[in-house]
């Protein structure tokens, strides 16, 4: 039987964790300038969107101009040397060279009308993520992140993040406060 074969062998560059927020964000920036010229939109989610002090992987929401220009965001990625690990029509995931390491990054691509919805979920947390699809639930909405807020199997708001939390009829919080903290949101006002 073959020995069967990892995307990075052990006795290779190692991959890091997580990156300090100014670091990540200084990484960020630098691939931004060198994939903006691809895109119409282009904007960084995730944790350093949210001002986590640790960062384990930088995302991206992009809408590109084409599909040649979504390609040329992966051979972009080549050129600064990074690996790729998973490359289709709407999601670039890669590992790029840092700190003599390698640091996961994320393209997720979206179209003008999901740019918000994308963001939104994207940028998470998580747990807010799975807090905001259960109240969405409570209004008889849901959430899909390739399609917007949905509601009677029509989508009601994607394009913007604030047209998404204005259609559940809730404030549109800053990233930092979108953490959930004693079962829910940080950003909601405390009931008396």
């Amino acid at each position: 039987m073959k020995k069967q074969f990892t995307l990075f062998p052990e006795d290779s560059v190692k991959i890091l964790a997580e990156l300090d927020l100014k670091e990540a964000e200084r990484l960020a920036d630098k691939l931004k300038a060198s994939v903006e010229n691809q895109c119409d939109r282009i904007e960084v989610a995730g944790s350093i969107r949210r001002q986590k002090n640790k960062v384990h992987d930088i995302d991206f929401v992009v809408v590109t101009k084409n599909d040649a220009d979504w390609q040329k965001i992966s051979d972009k990625l080549k050129h600064l040397k990074a690996k790729s690990n998973c490359s289709g029509n709407s999601v670039i995931k890669a590992f790029l060279p840092c700190q003599n390491s390698l640091f996961q990054v994320d393209f997720y691509r979206a179209k003008p009308s999901t740019f918000g919805i994308h963001l939104l979920v994207r940028t998470g947390s998580a747990d807010h993520n799975v807090w905001l699809a259960g109240y969405a639930i409570s209004k008889g909405m849901r959430i899909k992140y390739s399609e917007g807020l949905i509601k009677d199997n029509s989508v009601i708001a994607g394009e913007t993040e604030k047209g998404v939390f204005e259609a559940l009829g809730l404030p549109c919080p800053l990233p930092s406060e979108r953490e959930i903290v004693e079962s829910k949101p940080m950003w909601m006002p405390p009931q008396n």
